[in-house]
């Protein structure tokens, strides 16, 4: 047992600085910890897990480290594989676990965020076995999985059909399997499976294990696993522990809180002098002069109609500083920290239009995109270059003769969950309303930033040329309706 610590320690160590994004499960299909979902690997990303399998059979113990592997193919396709036991102690088939697999998963109806999905999977089972009777029969098995899943809840059911190898005397089975799971916070997901199939043989009972347990999210690239099953009747293992960690690259399984947008600044940091933004009064909306092409403001200004572009803000949305006016009635920003001692107060009267703590409807004046400044995989940090745009654009808006607001609107490519996707598309929305208010000198009573994820894309997320420019911020200027 001490070799077994020693040795699963050592991989650990060996694949932890790998980056996660799935959870496969010990079987290396993406789902909880022995029941599969229909979700399926996002394309070009490699998953890896790593399991310890405890389990007693009529009073004989087994131990086996199997090892997990999911490759997405494609945005609905992944196929994935496992070897039961790095250990190689002959405990396979008492454990039940005494076959590496390999399979492909195809999601056929949903899309990767509808809350409802349907995959189907064919897989191959090679036995590893002790018994030279098993040892080398190869079985089929193909089988339905669905899913629904709400943000907190999720319900996964599969079944199919088992083709066993005739040399092994066991007839064909049906195999069958549920799974709750269940969100109490950000980082921990509770688990309840059931796998069960027919009877393989006549005179023997039907397998059926209830496992149940937890996946904790230790950080976005790395997944803790653990569970405890019960055998139902006497052809399954009469009790099992599972523990592992899964790991893979991309972007994580959960989402970090967004970090405070202002540092303290460190005593003696000569810092760079704000300049102060000069608004009046709102005047009607006129047509704008034809922008030059020469005009470097050009390259990052979107041509829009006021007419058919509209935009409700809500005062949630509302960005915050403590120690600046704010919207009446309008909720503290979960984003905040300590204003510098080089920034002020910007004395600015408020419109009656936007003293109100209900949304409001707007029309969108003028729109900036940062495409060309993209965001790098998984960063919501604006470049050197991305610092220079927005100062662009903010010395532009200093000369508008119109009261407005501002709202930043953050966007992701596909890659990852839409929970993750909206966080890192809020936390790009701040970076850009960070730099207006802290460097440019805007009122942040009418700044506004909003998480948009990947609901609105600007080109195809199957291509890296389209992710690329899916990542971006845009700044939405905008006059009362």
């Amino acid at each position: 047992m001490k070799k077994t610590f020693i040795l699963f320690s050592l991989l650990l160590v060996i694949l932890m600085p790998t980056l996660a994004l799935a959870t496969p499960s010990q079987y290396g299909i993406t789902g909880l910890i022995s029941v599969p979902t229909a979700d399926t690997l996002d394309s070009g990303n490699l998953a890896v897990g790593l399991w310890l399998n405890t389990s007693t059979t009529n009073n004989e113990n087994s131990t086996l480290i199997p090892v997990s592997l999911t490759m997405g193919l494609g945005t609905f396709m992944e196929a994935y594989g496992s070897f039961p036991n790095l250990l190689f102690n002959d405990n396979e088939s008492t454990s039940g676990r005494g076959y590496a697999n390999l399979g492909l998963k195809v999601r056929a109806l949903g899309k990767r965020s509808s809350p409802f999905k349907l995959s189907f999977d064919i897989q191959v089972r090679r036995h590893i076995d002790n018994d030279v009777a098993r040892d080398g029969l190869t079985d089929v098995m193909g089988r339905g999985i669905a899913s629904f899943k709400t943000s907190r809840f999720g319900l996964h059911l599969n079944s199919g059909y088992l083709i066993n190898d005739n040399e092994g005397g066991l007839d064909d089975q049906i195999v069958a399997g549920a799974g709750l799971e269940f969100y109490p916070m950000a980082r921990l997901r509770i688990l309840a499976e059931l796998d069960a199939a027919t009877e393989p043989a006549s005179g023997l009972d039907q397998p059926m294990e209830a496992l149940f347990g937890f996946q904790y999210f230790i950080s976005p690239h790395l997944t803790f696993h653990s569970s405890y099953g019960v055998g139902l009747t006497d052809t399954i293992s009469d009790w099992r522990v599972i523990t592992g960690l899964s790991t893979s690259q991309g972007i994580g399984t959960y989402t970090k809180p967004v970090p405070r947008i202002i540092e303290t600044p460190d005593a003696g940091v000569k810092k760079e002098p704000v300049k102060k933004a000069r608004f009046k009064a709102l005047t009607p909306l006129v047509p704008r002069t034809k922008i030059l092409a020469v005009d470097p403001i050009a390259k990052l200004e979107i041509p829009v109609d006021p007419e058919e572009e509209t935009v409700i803000v809500d005062p949630s949305d509302l960005l915050v500083i403590p120690g600046t006016a704010a919207i009446m009635g309008a909720p503290v920003s979960p984003v905040s920290a300590p204003l510098p001692p080089t920034v002020k107060e910007i004395p600015v009267e408020i419109s009656p239009k936007f003293q109100q703590a209900i949304p409001i409807e707007t029309v969108v004046y003028r729109k900036f995109r940062f495409d060309e400044l993209n965001y790098g995989f998984d960063q919501s940090t604006l470049s050197e270059a991305g610092f220079a745009a927005v100062a662009l654009v903010a010395d532009r808006l200093r000369k508008e003769n119109k009261y407005f607001i501002i709202r930043v609107n953050g966007h992701t490519d596909s890659t990852g969950s839409d929970f993750y996707n909206e966080k890192l598309g809020y936390k790009r929305a701040v970076s850009v309303a960070e730099r207006l208010v802290v460097n440019e000198g805007f009122d942040p009573s009418r700044v506004f930033v909003k998480g948009l994820g990947e609901k609105s894309p600007i080109a195809d997320n199957s291509t890296p040329e389209g992710r690329s420019l899916n990542r971006r911020s845009e700044i939405l200027v905008l006059l009362p309706k």
